[in-house]
């Protein structure tokens, strides 16, 4: 019976990958192959999931004499410093059936990848035409092929892989890079959607794979949380699981292996090429987690860790990178003379792991200080920022009556989490219409405005969780003393519509785009940055969040300066220009070009006054008043509809309020049946008139029954969103079936249509482009008798 559970999930996971595909194929109307947009897909789920970090899809097929595939990659991710490669491989069939790769079909797999590996790292790639990505990745590997450690190939393929993958794969007159062929095939992609925390655990067994095992000591308590184990490991075991598995390793240690210049790791360095033996009284050793752990018994009696699950190294991770960095540079280290300490806590309670881990961490006695920063989501910076993005208002475009909320999510699945929190779907379409989806905003987003803003393009182009590190480090010297106040949330908020708009103006892949999308990110990055630079930070934020967008006239300058930076950056003799744009010699290079084609008439109409600068930057805000503004406001508003309606009826039965207040009342029912903006005495009558009640034990449950309206009527702006979200699983069922039936809807759009059901059930966003195409469908089938 669990079998047939087990298969009938990994049918409905197929079901759903396959018309996920045929919706990105569709909707994005950029003509990629379905493999491409599978593979686009995959890899974005296992960046998510941390598996892989900078992916770029890089599809290159070469073929020999006889027409035969020679090499094969489909993309690929680079790690700073080139410690770390990544390079994938896809296999797709356009199939929404269970089906399996022969043994042929996966040996030919492992052979286009290796082949285009082995040729790159030793130059024999000069065929590749060189305007295309796949030959700056060939030069890059021959160019950097010593500082390559490790490449990971992923095999990714929408059908079960039955196969073993080399376990010791070599390179010849190569054997020094160690190669990794990492299997995720539909088995595998589908437990990865199940997994609470979507990162595949990185399991040991040291007795079977390393042919060691770990002497230990067991903590005599025993307790439901946690168990404890000290040992002794020898630097062999750590150099080779970090020559294994690298960062990985280091995933719950709250910041990155420091490059060997510091004090400290010159000492480890030292110790390790000198005094080897003194390695174990000289460190303080390694603070690790797992989820599970394996012991036994030897016939000595002494007690050994065979194996760990989720293993982490969450204090100690400069100590294990050095000991692999130190034996592979300098051979006459003698690592087999080293012994590390290790405490190993084995959290026996997944859903307290999260939050135990970072404790461990923080108090673990560590070589460097480990700053409170870096325990992210709890840094009281970014509690601030969400504090100030809850309480701080926004007019709508379509209605300047009305007015929403930027949530700043500052958890991760944060926004979703709030919305199931409300009770009804009405509640649910009133929370939406507060903080619309297209107006969330993450902690990466912050950090790569506020730099760009910063004029540090080159970080915003390491990727988002480099730039987001670095982003955290300066910015607590920044408000390390005062808090930030509202106005650095609106600037943020401003910098995010900037942001956008420009991105736009660079256009789409086969959507008359500037020029190569491959470099767009890279080319925005710098072009806001350089706008920056030119304008002295002079931009006026301020009207850009006033009006919710960015002017035209200004647009037009700005598509003006993308392709100026567009053209700077292809105009470089550089490999690839996306590891051009990490480098801060290139920023500089561009800040050197005074020939830019701005007008400077039109830019400096939107510019900040010194006057205005003044006032806006330099007087101090009164926050406790303005935040008890705020919560008032989400006091009366939260209230609803029908509870304001039905105190207009309530007020005519009582004395308890004045008819100054009867006014105030029927005023607040207008502005929320309409989402009108509220004034500040409003607001303070408002708060005013809920005491009065309170302290009258007024019931406000009966006061709400007393509406005449359906809190029904808080309609939220997205009509398209809340017409699918009403419509059941029966009505969807007939849709498509009317839909194929009469031939009225094409198989791409019962793709889209599906694609969008499943997100509806699932609470997740959906881009406007597939609302469109579902709605467009919906109008074709409504003359059949549907009722939607």
């Amino acid at each position: 019976m669990q079998n047939n559970n087990i298969d009938f999930e990994l049918d409905l996971f197929i079901q759903n990958l396959f018309h996920e595909v045929q919706s990105l194929v569709y909707s994005d109307d950029n003509g990629d192959s379905k493999e491409n947009k599978f593979t686009e897909y995959v890899m974005d789920i296992l960046a998510d999931a941390g598996e892989t970090e900078g992916v770029r899809l890089c599809h290159y097929i070469k073929e020999n004499k006889f027409e035969n595939i020679q090499f094969k990659i489909n993309g690929y991710a680079l790690e700073e410093g080139y410690e770390n490669i990544d390079i994938f491989i896809s296999s797709y069939k356009d199939t929404n059936e269970f089906y399996k790769i022969t043994k042929a079909e996966f040996e030919k797999l492992i052979k286009w990848s290796s082949g285009f590996i082995n040729a790159a790292l030793k130059g024999f790639l000069d065929d590749i035409e060189p305007s295309i990505e796949a030959y700056g990745l060939a030069s890059l590997l021959t160019k950097e092929r010593k500082k390559i450690i490790r490449i990971n190939v992923f095999v990714l393929s929408n059908g079960d892989i039955p196969y073993d993958p080399p376990s010791d794969f070599k390179l010849i007159n190569m054997e020094e890079v160690l190669i990794n062929f990492k299997i995720w095939d539909i088995e595998r992609l589908h437990r990865l959607s199940l997994s609470s925390g979507n990162r595949e655990p990185i399991e040991i067994d040291f007795e079977e794979t390393l042919g060691e095992t770990i002497p230990c000591l067991e903590m005599p308590s025993k307790n439901d949380l946690y168990e404890c184990y000290l040992a002794i490991v020898p630097g062999t075991v750590l150099s080779v699981l970090y020559r294994n598995y690298g960062v990985r390793l280091l995933e719950s240690n709250v910041r990155a292996f420091l490059q060997q210049t510091g004090k400290v790791n010159q000492g480890i360095r030292d110790t390790i090429r000198f005094n080897p033996h003194m390695f174990l009284p000289y460190n303080n050793g390694l603070a690790t987690t797992a989820q599970a752990v394996k012991t036994k018994i030897t016939d000595k009696g002494q007690l050994v860790i065979t194996s760990v699950k989720d293993f982490q190294i969450v204090n100690g991770g400069q100590t294990t990178a050095s000991l692999f960095h130190t034996a592979k540079k300098y051979k006459e280290a003698n690592i087999s003379e080293v012994f590390v300490q290790m405490k190993l806590t084995v959290i026996k309670d997944e859903i307290k792991k999260d939050e135990t881990v970072p404790f461990i961490s923080r108090y673990a006695n560590s070589q460097n200080k480990v700053s409170e920063l870096d325990l992210t989501s709890n840094n009281p910076l970014l509690q601030r920022l969400e504090e100030l993005s809850r309480t701080t208002f926004a007019i709508d475009l379509n209605d300047r009556n009305k007015q929403t909320v930027w949530f700043f999510e500052r958890v991760k699945g944060q926004y979703k989490e709030a919305l199931n929190k409300e009770p009804t779907v009405s509640k649910q379409n009133a929370f939406k219409l507060k903080y619309p989806k297209n107006q969330i905003i993450i902690k990466s987003d912050v950090a790569k405005y506020i730099n760009l803003w910063e004029l540090k393009p080159f970080h915003v182009s390491k990727g988002s969780q480099k730039n987001y590190t670095i982003f955290l480090r300066e910015i607590e010297k920044k408000f390390k003393k005062n808090k930030a106040n509202r106005i650095f949330w609106i600037d943020i908020v401003a910098n995010a519509i900037l942001f956008r708009a420009t991105d736009k103006l660079f256009g789409r892949k086969n959507s008359d785009p500037i020029g190569d999308t491959n470099i767009k990110s890279h080319t925005v990055a710098y072009t806001l940055s350089y706008f920056h630079h030119i304008t002295d930070n002079k931009l006026n934020l301020g009207s850009i969040w006033d009006n919710q967008n960015v002017a035209t006239e200004l647009q037009v300058e700005l598509k003006k300066l993308l392709i100026f930076v567009y053209h700077f950056f292809t105009g470089l003799d550089v490999a690839l220009i996306s590891e051009a744009a990490k480098s801060e010699k290139n920023w500089t290079l561009l800040k050197e070009k005074i020939n830019y084609p701005l007008d400077l008439n039109v830019v400096n109409k939107y510019l900040i006054t010194e006057a205005d600068y003044k006032s806006r930057y330099e007087t101090i805000v009164d926050d406790v008043a303005e935040s008890e503004r705020y919560n008032t406001l989400e006091k009366i508003t939260s209230l609803g509809l029908r509870f304001w309606d039905g105190l207009c009826i309530f007020m005519l039965r009582t004395d308890y309020l004045s008819e100054i207040q009867h006014n105030y009342i029927t005023t607040i029912r207008k502005k929320i049946k309409t989402n009108g903006n509220f004034t500040d005495f409003e607001i303070k009558r408002g708060g005013i008139i809920i005491d009065v009640l309170v302290k009258n034990n007024v019931d406000f449950d009966k006061v709400k029954a007393l509406s005449r309206f359906e809190e029904a009527d808080l309609s939220m702006p997205s009509t398209i969103y809340n017409r699918l979200k009403l419509i059941d699983s029966s009505t969807w069922n007939r849709i498509i079936a009317l839909g194929e039936q009469t031939g009225k809807l094409s198989f791409q759009e019962v793709s889209v249509i599906k694609t969008v059901i499943l997100k509806l059930k699932k609470h997740e966003s959906i881009d406007l482009r597939r609302l469109q195409i579902v709605n467009n469908s919906l109008e074709k089938v409504k003359k059949y008798g549907l009722n939607i």
